[in-house]
């Protein structure tokens, strides 16, 4: 069910942006440092909309980067403590009273 649903949301988003793109022909010039380009509205809107993702994709997995490496170190610490806990069980029980 969720599948269907995902597909006719594809299709749906697809025939928007293709009836997007077929109504917007006109050329668009776009002026930034290095020069100018000019292009059809569309494929700038969908160029912008890919360079997004992508800009996202690699903010998120930076940010993942920094949580695995911490994930291990605590995961070392954790081993450590649990040895520690596991030699002090191993010890007698000396009572001096």
């Amino acid at each position: 069910m969720r599948r269907i649903i995902t597909i006719i949301i594809f299709i749906i988003v697809f025939a928007a942006g293709s009836a997007f793109s077929a109504i917007n022909t006109a050329a668009v010039s776009i002026n930034y440092y290095l020069g100018t380009i000019s292009a059809p509205i569309s494929v700038i809107i969908v160029l912008s909309i890919v360079v997004g993702i992508i800009l996202s994709a690699v903010i998120i997995s930076a940010s993942s980067l920094g949580l695995r490496y911490e994930n291990r170190l605590l995961n070392k610490k954790l081993q450590v403590v649990e040895q520690e806990i596991e030699s002090l069980r191993i010890l007698p029980l000396n009572d001096s009273h």
